[in-house]
C-alpha cells in the first residue's frame, strides 16, 4: 500500500529545498534502481550520484555547452529540446543530489537494455517518494550524452536520463489521470476506446527530400501489416511494388529494383536467406533492407551476413524508413555514376592510346614521306653544283628539286588547311576560273612524275567550262587525285582527267587504270590519317584524301570514288555553279 499510494500521489516537481538527504534515505533510494529487472542479460547499469562540486562542474559544463550548441543551431526539433534543457539547468543546480543513469547497450538490442535501465529509474523515484522525497527525470540533455559521459568519465557507457532529487520546496502538479484502460474479456467492466492512429502525413523529410521516381520492391507475407512502409514510400514519391516470398525472387529479376525491402520472417521461408540469394543475382551494390521486429546484435549480424546493406526496426518510423531509403538508394545512384565515369574515362583512355599511336604513325610517315622529296632536292642541287651549274644537268635535275620542293609545301599546306577547315576557319575565296587552265595547272605538277613513271596524262574537258571557286583549294585537290592516280599506276598505265556538266554543278573525275580499291577499304578513303592495306612503300600520309573531302565540301559539294578490283579507280568531285 506504501508503494501504491507513492505511485497515486506522485508529482511534478521542479523546485527543491536546499536540505541535505540523509545518506541512509539516499542509499535505500538508489538500492531500489538495482531490483528493477534486466532487459538483457549483458547489459550493465551504471548510477553516478553527484553533488557539491562534481555537481557543479557538470552543471556549469552543460550551461556553457548549450550556450555554444544552440547559438550555432538552426531552428529544428533538436533546437527546441536543447533550449528546453537549458531552461532545466537551474533544476540541476538547485537540487542537492543529481542522478546521472547509464547503461551498456547488450548485444540482444538497444531497446531491451535502455527499457531496463528506464524501470530502475521509475523504480528509483517510487523510492524517493515513498521517502519523501521529490525527483525529476530529465532526457533533454540526451544530444549531448556523450559529453556528459566524458565529463564523467564513464565513457562506452549510454545516458539514458538526469534525476534531480531533494525534499520539495513546495507542492507540485497533480499527476493527471492514466491513459485509457481497454478490458476485454471481463465481462460488465467499461471496455474505453481504444484511440484511432493518425493517418499517415506527407513530412518535411518526405517534402525536402522526395524519392525521383525509384523502384522499391517490397517482399513480405503480411502486405496489410506493412501497408504503412507502402503508404510512406508511396507518398514520398517511390514506385513501390509489393511480392510475396514465393514470387520475390522473380519479381527482383523482372524489376531489378533500386532497393529492396524485406521481412525477416516469413510464412515457410526465411528473408535473411532471400536476402542472400538476391544479392547472389548481381555484381555491384545491390541495396537490401532486412526489417525485423525482434532487433538485436546477433539479429544485425545475421541479415549482414545474408548480404543486406542494412537492418529497420519495426514497426518502423517515417522519418527512419526514408532516411535509409534515400540513404541506399543514392548510394546506387553514385555507384552507377561512377561506373558510367570509369567506362567514359576508359573510352577515352583508349581513344588517347589510340591517337597517341596514330601520332607515332603519323611522325613516321611524315618523316618518311618527307625523306624522299628532300632526297630529290638535295641530290638535284648537289648534282648541279658538283658540275660546276653544267645547262644540261641544270634542266635535268632542278625540275625534279622543284617538284620535290612542291611535294613537300603541299604535305604542310595540308595539314595546316585541314586544321583550319575543322575548326571552320577556312572560307573558300571563289573567282570565276577557266575549268581547262585549274586543269592544266595541276598536270603541269604532275608531268614529271607521270613521265618518272611511265604513265601516259591525258585530258577530256568540255568546253567552255568554268568554275567559281578557290583556285588554290581546287588545284591542289586536283594535284592530290592525280599525284595519287600516277602514283598508282602501273608503268604503261594511263591516268585521264575528264570534266563534264551535271545537274547544276561542274564535275571532274580523275580516271586510272591502277590496280583498284576493295570494295570494304573505300569507305575509309576520305578520313585523315587514313591508309589502305596496300603496299606501303607507296602509302603517304593519309591527308591528301582527307583534304580533298574537306576542300569540296567547303565549296559545297560531293566526292566519291568508283572502284573494282583490277579494273582501275575514278575519284570524282563536283563543284556547284554560280553562287
Amino acid at each position: 500500500m506504501e508503494i501504491l499510494q507513492a505511485i497515486r500521489g506522485r508529482r511534478s516537481i521542479r523546485r527543491f529545498r536546499t536540505d541535505p538527504i540523509p545518506p541512509e534515505v539516499l542509499e535505500a533510494v538508489l538500492d531500489a534502481a538495482r531490483w528493477a529487472p534486466y532487459g538483457t542479460t549483458t547489459d550493465e547499469r551504471v548510477l553516478l550520484a553527484l553533488a557539491g562540486q562534481p555537481k557543479e562542474r557538470l552543471v556549469g559544463f552543460l550551461s556553457a555547452r548549450l550556450e555554444e550548441v544552440l547559438e550555432a543551431m538552426a531552428e529544428g526539433p533538436s533546437r527546441r529540446t536543447l533550449n528546453y534543457a537549458r531552461s532545466l539547468v537551474p533544476v540541476v543546480d538547485d537540487a542537492p543530489v543529481l542522478v546521472a543513469v547509464f547503461t551498456a547497450v547488450g548485444r540482444e538490442g538497444p531497446e531491451l537494455s535502455i527499457a531496463s535501465a528506464a524501470c530502475a529509474v521509475q523504480n528509483m523515484m517510487l523510492a524517493a517518494h515513498a521517502h519523501g522525497l521529490a525527483s525529476c527525470y530529465m532526457t533533454g540533455a540526451i544530444y549531448l550524452a556523450d559529453e556528459i559521459a566524458h565529463q564523467l568519465g564513464i565513457s562506452q557507457h549510454r545516458l539514458v536520463g538526469l534525476v534531480p532529487l531533494g525534499y520539495p520546496a513546495a507542492g507540485g502538479t497533480e499527476r493527471r489521470d492514466f491513459p485509457t484502460v481497454a478490458w476485454r474479456g471481463f465481462g460488465e467492466l467499461d471496455h474505453g476506446e481504444l484511440p484511432e492512429a493518425d493517418q499517415p502525413q506527407v513530412s518535411a523529410v518526405q517534402k525536402a527530400r522526395p524519392g525521383a521516381g525509384e523502384h522499391v520492391l517490397l517482399i513480405t507475407d503480411t502486405p496489410e501489416v506493412d501497408a504503412h512502409i507502402t503508404d510512406v514510400l508511396r507518398r514520398a514519391g517511390y514506385q513501390v511494388r509489393v511480392a510475396g516470398p514465393a514470387d520475390g525472387l522473380e519479381a527482383f529479376r523482372q524489376q531489378c529494383p533500386d532497393l529492396t525491402i524485406i521481412d525477416a520472417i516469413l510464412r515457410h521461408a526465411s528473408g535473411y536467406a532471400l536476402a542472400e540469394r538476391i544479392r547472389d543475382e548481381v555484381e555491384g551494390p545491390c541495396p537490401v533492407i532486412v526489417a525485423t521486429a525482434a532487433y538485436d546484435a546477433a539479429d544485425e549480424e545475421q541479415a549482414l551476413v545474408a548480404g543486406a546493406s542494412d537492418v529497420l526496426t519495426k514497426p518502423v518510423r517515417d522519418h527512419e524508413l526514408l532516411a535509409r531509403v534515400r540513404f541506399l538508394a543514392d548510394s546506387r545512384a553514385l555507384y552507377e555514376q561512377l561506373q558510367e565515369r570509369a567506362e567514359e574515362l576508359q573510352r577515352v583512355n583508349e581513344e588517347m592510346r589510340e591517337l597517341q599511336q596514330m601520332r607515332d604513325d603519323l611522325t613516321h610517315m611524315i618523316v618518311h614521306d618527307m625523306r624522299t622529296p628532300l632526297t630529290n632536292i638535295i641530290t638535284g642541287l648537289q648534282t648541279v653544283e658538283e658540275a660546276d651549274f653544267d645547262e644540261d644537268l641544270a634542266r635535268e635535275f632542278l625540275p625534279e628539286a622543284i617538284s620535290g620542293g612542291l611535294d613537300l609545301s603541299d604535305m604542310v599546306n595540308n595539314l595546316l588547311d585541314i586544321s583550319k577547315m575543322e575548326a571552320g576557319e577556312l572560307e573558300p575565296d571563289r573567282e570565276e576560273l577557266p575549268a581547262a587552265e585549274v586543269v592544266g595547272q595541276a598536270c603541269e605538277r604532275v608531268d614529271y612524275l607521270a613521265e618518272q613513271g611511265g604513265v601516259e596524262l591525258s585530258t577530256d574537258l568540255e568546253d567552255g567550262l568554268k568554275l567559281r571557286a578557290d583556285r588554290q583549294l581546287i588545284q591542289r585537290t586536283l594535284v592530290n587525285l592525280l599525284g595519287n592516280a600516277v602514283k598508282f599506276t602501273p608503268q604503261g598505265g594511263s591516268v585521264r582527267v575528264q570534266a563534264r556538266r551535271a545537274d547544276g554543278a561542274i564535275r571532274l573525275c580523275v580516271h586510272d587504270t591502277g590496280p583498284g580499291i576493295p570494295q570494304d577499304q573505300q569507305d575509309q578513303l576520305f578520313r585523315k590519317f587514313s591508309q589502305l592495306d596496300t603496299d606501303q612503300a607507296k602509302q603517304g600520309t593519309g591527308l591528301g584524301l582527307a583534304f580533298v573531302r574537306m576542300a569540296v565540301e567547303a565549296h559545297g559539294g560531293e566526292v566519291w570514288v568508283d572502284s573494282e578490283v583490277g579494273e582501275g579507280s575514278s575519284f570524282c568531285f563536283t563543284i556547284p555553279e554560280g553562287e
